[in-house]
């Protein structure tokens, strides 16, 4: 009935397909930006301003849009798991293109209430749960690095969909800024989904990790170093810094330009350091803990039938309560410490630029070291960024905030993403991975209530920073009492 056929690809690449399919995961990702908190925001003050409607009037009808599209979302886990990700990615991604349609169009509460939850169910719930449950189908051994590379796409979408959003609304208006959007989602993202996405390695010959095609023996497998030899991979890194750098030079001062780049390379030079005795230590066959020859699946009601499920759930739930609440003030935040609202934005900044190199590191390191204790150790580090937060007062402790915020952040995206096919398997991930979206959702939600209300209560956001702590203590906790649950124990057991 919706099934696409998926026995062939249009491209044969020198290398596994599985990293194209990481590559429009990656997309995926990005164009989720459109239903992302980070891109709305910019559009709420002309809301307010063409409609007369106040801004408390406006958060209500956002947080309650995203409440029903968080209940929601449970449902698009289901689809995935009956009729696969390449056809859902194809509806997805045309549904969220009519979401933004839509929000050109409104003319009120109801449409901008509609128009917000739609955005919201196909562009931060959906768009960002199809490419978490189809990347762990082509991986197993190197599904942490695999993730980790899908996660560049969330970064970039989180750094470059704001300033994209204000130019556009500056030189067009933000009703036209919508019309392109959804345009871009039609002649970009959904003819790649639909062409080049595939299930799974056995729909094309493959297996996962990389084994080669039966039908092309002769195929040579690419790696890092053959990619870094080609003139083509230096020359889109220069013209990616070049933008990067111009984007700061016009946006802010050169002294943070130089604090960037410095920074940066502080982190990247160790990184690529450790990646390379990584790879020189590496055997053939490289172990990882998290995962089994023989990975078995577990489906959602047995999952929820165990301790393990529950407490993971606690622990992603965490970060989207938090994160949100802290993004959605941050311009209050950094006013109430004396700062000014650019300050705030160059935290979002920093968090979104300084994440991406962790990534990677982190994609290496789910790859050889059980996931309950990296996930524990995100969570002490999302501790001790409250405490900068909590003690921050000047703009250098803002961007040390920022800073420490995006190295969190690297974490959270990859370890919370991988923790569910490791644990659980991969057959039933749509819906797994749907249950779990839908409650990171509804935190999203409910996340900047408390600080709204603390800031009414106290005039100041210090107590609820202070009571915040205590949520990343209890998710390291019980992150640590949350080992790779055993599929043999839970049946005798039953």
């Amino acid at each position: 009935m919706l099934k696409l056929k998926s026995d062939k690809t249009l491209v044969n690449p020198p290398f596994f397909y599985g990293w194209i399919i990481v590559f429009i995961a990656g997309f995926s990702v990005f164009f989720s930006g459109p239903g992302q908190t980070y891109s709305i925001s910019i559009f709420i003050d002309h809301y307010i301003a063409d409609f007369d409607y106040s801004r408390s009037f406006v958060s209500g009808i956002y947080s309650t849009a995203t409440l029903c599209a968080g209940f929601t979302l449970f449902l698009v886990g289901r689809l995935v798991d009956r009729y696969g990700q390449r056809v859902m990615m194809t509806i997805i991604g045309t549904l969220l293109a009519v979401a933004a349609f839509w929000n050109a169009f409104i003319t009120g509460a109801v449409m901008m209430f509609i128009g917000i939850f739609m955005l919201r169910l196909f562009g931060q719930g959906s768009m960002t749960l199809l490419p978490n449950t189809l990347v762990p189908q082509w991986f197993m051994k190197k599904r942490g690095r695999a993730l980790s590379v899908m996660t560049v796409g969330s970064f970039a979408s989180a750094a470059l969909f704001p300033p994209l959003n204000n130019w556009l609304i500056s030189s067009f208006g933000w009703r036209s800024t919508w019309l392109i959007l959804g345009c871009l989602l039609l002649l970009l993202f959904v003819p790649l989904a639909l062409l080049l996405v595939r299930n799974q390695p056995k729909d094309i010959g493959e297996e996962p990790d990389g084994t080669l095609r039966e039908t092309i023996p002769s195929q040579k497998r690419w790696n890092i170093k053959d990619v870094t030899r080609m003139k083509i991979f230096w020359i889109l890194l220069a013209l990616v810094s070049v933008i990067v750098t111009i984007w700061l030079v016009t946006s802010y001062q050169w002294q943070v330009v130089t604090l960037f780049w410095g920074g940066l390379l502080l982190i990247v030079i160790p990184i690529v350091r450790m990646l390379i005795k990584i790879n020189r230590k590496k055997q053939s066959n490289p172990t990882n803990p998290n995962v089994s020859e023989n990975e078995v699946s577990w489906t959602l009601s047995e999952a929820m039938k165990t301790r393990t499920f529950w407490f993971v759930l606690f622990c992603i739930c965490v970060p989207s309560l938090v994160n949100t609440g802290v993004t959605f003030h941050i311009t209050s935040i950094a006013e109430g410490k004396g700062l000014t609202a650019e300050t705030g934005a160059l935290v979002l900044s920093m968090m979104a630029i300084f994440g991406f190199p962790v990534s990677f590191v982190v994609g290496y390191l789910v790859d050889r070291i059980s996931v309950h204790y990296i996930l524990a150790i995100t969570f002490l580090g999302h501790f001790i960024t409250l405490v900068i937060l909590l003690m921050t007062n000047t703009a250098l402790g803002a961007i040390v905030f920022g800073v420490s915020w995006g190295i969190v952040n690297g974490f959270e995206r990859i370890v919370l993403n991988i923790v569910w096919p490791n644990y659980f398997g991969k057959k039933h991930l749509g819906s797994i991975k749907g249950m779990a979206q839908t409650f990171m959702v509804l935190s999203s939600a409910l996340g900047p209530l408390p600080f709204g209300l603390f800031f009414d209560l106290f005039g100041g956001y210090q107590e609820i920073i202070v009571v915040s702590m205590i949520l990343p203590i209890t998710a390291g906790i019980l992150a640590l009492l949350s080992p790779q649950p055993s599929y043999q124990a839970y049946h005798q057991k039953g």
